[in-house]
Order: structure tokens, then C-alpha cells, then sequence
């Protein structure tokens, strides 16, 4: 069980000093009216009917000014990192840690209202735009109560669940307070994933033969094995312990300086004109690619990046992480992944020639876009001509159009057949987006 919570303990109520309450004046002028007419006209019931107005009241009164106290309310995630598809056990438990019992306690939390709680009704506030799920709650002195929900998360993104507004009072009614208690957590639900056979990739080198024309430098101060001793190799190359061991002249193999890199480019347009709009569905899928391609690399212990036209929120930079293989690697690229939002921030070809520029000469260049337009591909014969290694993937319903001789087209149309794209109509044409 995730330790990410939200209870009094690691936040402060804020207490609303306006409180929503049926007790008004008109109580005490009653009471005061009935203990006049009770005395004026000695009647022992008037008395009692007033002197129990103003006993309930106080009690009332007393009991409002506690219900808060001792509230405990938690709010915990089996997971905060989940794909899409997935499912998360979300667990509301709310502790009453004074002898008063709470008759009754109103939660409304804020949730984000993309995700579908176990059929739980989370509306819309119109006025602040975010989802409110409000539960009921009543509980004796020193009660404790836990409620489990599955979240389901349909929607990749950093998804926020805001502060509790808890609300209680009295047992008769007559006033009631509220309180707010700060903090937020946040679950992230990376893309969902496809498999090798999923891209229609080949096992063994899904990016090609790597071309052995430049070969690259070693690094003597890292060993990565043995091998047969040949003619040229150094006396400080020969590794006398393994020689003595096995009796025949053996040599050391050292690791590469210069591992072979990928860098993916993620294209977030699913239009050649990017700031005409966006089909999501598509640019889900792209983006799924693009995350199935990095968490390959990843088990191939190959170092891998990602670079995208697409940005944070509240940010407006492009994606850019240099390739690595570190143990949190993988999950930098599929946090960017799921955060990245569909605006482009400019045209992909554009980016890549920036970009590449910067990149060691023995890196991959991989391109996963949702469309091939001229422009992209002149990009990529461009860099091609230079000597750079480009593979491109692309969902375009069509293949790319044009020679490309030299580099690696992966088409994947069988990821996006179930999707109709709208028809767009421009300067008086139409035709698919695709």
C-alpha cells in the first residue's frame, strides 16, 4: 500500500468560521417568549418548553464546536503509477479519535474526473471545473471506518486528487461546521504499452543492422570478458590470470567508449499543420509507440533518450532527455510520456534538424510520428545523406510516399484501422488526415 495520504496529520484544518446553521435568533426570542408567558401565567410546561430549548441549544451548540476535533480522514493509493487499462485500489478511512461520536460527517473531495471510480457518481463543478465526490460518513466515539474503490485508469496523465472539504455538526441539526483539509496527491497513469509483435518488429534487431564501418573506440580501464590472444595485441592487453588458468595466451575484451545510442522523436501532431487541432486517439497510440520503443531499448540495456514537440503543463519547452541507461531512466521517459500534452509546440522536422545536431554521430535517430508529410521526409533524407542512421515509424494509413532509400520505414497502419479519422476541409478540398 502506497504512504501517499491525506489526513489532519499532514495537513492543517482550515476551519470555515461561516457556518451553515438552522439555529437562528428567532430560537432565543422563542425561549425568551416562553419563559415570559411561563412565569406570567405560571404554567410549568412553558418553563420546561423553554428551559429545553435553550438546554438543546447549548448542548447543540457544545457538540457543533467539537465535531471536527479529532477527525482523522486518509485517503491512500495501492499504486501512484499505473499504465492505462490498469486498475488502482483507492482507500478512504476516516477515524473519530474522541469519545463525542459523530453522527454525521460529509466528505467532498476533489478528484480528477477523467478517471472512473468503482461507478461512484464524481461531478463537475462548473464554477471551478474540477470533479467533486462527496461521501457520508457516521461514526460512534473512537470509530473508525475504511471504504475501498477501484480507480480505473482510462486516461494517461498526472492526475491530481486535491483537498478534502469536510463538513459535521450537531446531532439535532442546529449548526454545523466545515473544515478543509490541504494537500494533494497525484496519480500518474503512463501510456499503455504494445509488444514486439504488437509493431510487427523483428526479435533480434528491431532497428536495423547497426553498420560495423566505424568501429568504436574501447575503454582500457573497463574489462567486459576474455578472448583468444592475437597477433598486434600489446603485452598489457594479454590477461595473465585467465593465461595461467586456462594454459593458452588470452586476451582482455574491453567494454565500448561510446555505447550505441537511441534517441526517439515523438511527434504529438497528428496533422501537417499542427495548430489546426488534433485526433487524441491517434496521438495516444503515437505516444504508446514511442513508450513500448524506450521500455524496449530498456531490456535490451541499449541507452536510450526521448525528444518531443510536445511539452509539460505549465511549461512551454520541448521534451528533451539525453539517452541513458540508469535504473530510472526508463521511468523519467514514461513520466514524460505521460504528461505530455497534444499541443505542438513546432513541426517535427523542424526539431529533428535542430536537435540531431547535438547527438553523438553513432546515435539512432528514431522518428515515431502518426503522419509522414513531405516535409518530415525531407528532413530524414536530408540527415540520411549526412551519414546520420534514421528509422522512422509512422500510423499513417498510407506508407510514406517518395524514395527513401537507406532508411528503415516501419508502417503501422494495423494500430489505428479501428479509427475513423474526420474528414478536413481546406480551401475548399477535403480528405482524410491521415
Amino acid at each position: 500500500m502506497s504512504d501517499s495520504s491525506l489526513s489532519p496529520y499532514g495537513g492543517r484544518y482550515i476551519v470555515d468560521t461561516s457556518k451553515d446553521t438552522q439555529f437562528t435568533g428567532a430560537w432565543v426570542l422563542l425561549g425568551l417568549g416562553l419563559t415570559f408567558f411561563g412565569l406570567w401565567l405560571d404554567s410549568r410546561f412553558l418553563l420546561v418548553t423553554a428551559l429545553s430549548i435553550f438546554v438543546i441549544a447549548g448542548v447543540a451548540w457544545a457538540w457543533n464546536h467539537f465535531a471536527l476535533a479529532g477527525i482523522e480522514y486518509q485517503r491512500r493509493f495501492s499504486e501512484v503509477r499505473a499504465f492505462q487499462g490498469e486498475t488502482v485500489e483507492l482507500t478512504l478511512e476516516v477515524r473519530n479519535r474522541k469519545p463525542l461520536p459523530v453522527t454525521w460527517l460529509q466528505v467532498t473531495d476533489i478528484f480528477p474526473g477523467a478517471l472512473p471510480i468503482d461507478g461512484q457518481i464524481v461531478s463537475l463543478n462548473a464554477a471551478t471545473n474540477q470533479g467533486e465526490y462527496t461521501s457520508f460518513w457516521s461514526l460512534g466515539g473512537f470509530g473508525h471506518l475504511t471504504r475501498r474503490f477501484r480507480v480505473e485508469c482510462v486516461q494517461r496523465g498526472f492526475h491530481t486528487f486535491g483537498q478534502a472539504n469536510l463538513t459535521s455538526g450537531d446531532a439535532f441539526g442546529f449548526f454545523s461546521v466545515a473544515g478543509t483539509l490541504a494537500g494533494q496527491q497525484r496519480l500518474i497513469v503512463y501510456p499503455r504499452l504494445y509488444g514486439i509483435a504488437d509493431l510487427a518488429l523483428p526479435a533480434k534487431n528491431p532497428f536495423g543492422e547497426r553498420m560495423a564501418e566505424k568501429p568504436l573506440l574501447e575503454d582500457p580501464l573497463r574489462t567486459a570478458g576474455i578472448r583468444d590472444w592475437m597477433p598486434g595485441d600489446g603485452v598489457r592487453r594479454v590477461h595473465w590470470k585467465a593465461t595461467a588458468r586456462y594454459q593458452q595466451m588470452l586476451s582482455r575484451l574491453y567494454e565500448a567508449s561510446e555505447e550505441p545510442q537511441v534517441m526517439l522523436f515523438l511527434n504529438v501532431a497528428t496533422m501537417e499543420r499542427h495548430w489546426l487541432g488534433h485526433y487524441p486517439e491517434l496521438m495516444e497510440r503515437t505516444i504508446s509507440v514511442a513508450g513500448s520503443l524506450a521500455v524496449l531499448c530498456a531490456e535490451r540495456r541499449q541507452p536510450v533518450g526521448l525528444i518531443a514537440n510536445g511539452f509539460l503543463p505549465g511549461s512551454d519547452q520541448p521534451l528533451r532527455l539525453l539517452p541513458g541507461r540508469s535504473a530510472d531512466q526508463i521511468v523519467r521517459i514514461m513520466e514524460m510520456l505521460a504528461a505530455v500534452t497534444a499541443f505542438a509546440t513546432e513541426p517535427i522536422e523542424k526539431l529533428l534538424l535542430r536537435e540531431a545536431r547535438r547527438l553523438p554521430w553513432g546515435a539512432t535517430l528514431v522518428v515515431v510520428t502518426a503522419i509522414a508529410h513531405e516535409g518530415l521526409l525531407e528532413s530524414l533524407r536530408e540527415l540520411h545523406q549526412a551519414g546520420r542512421r534514421i528509422v522512422l515509424f509512422t500510423l499513417a494509413e498510407h506508407p510514406p510516399e517518395g524514395d527513401l532509400p537507406g532508411i528503415l520505414v516501419y508502417h503501422l497502419p494495423h494500430l489505428v484501422d479501428d479509427l475513423i479519422a474526420p474528414v478536413v476541409v481546406v480551401g475548399g478540398g477535403s480528405g482524410a488526415t491521415f
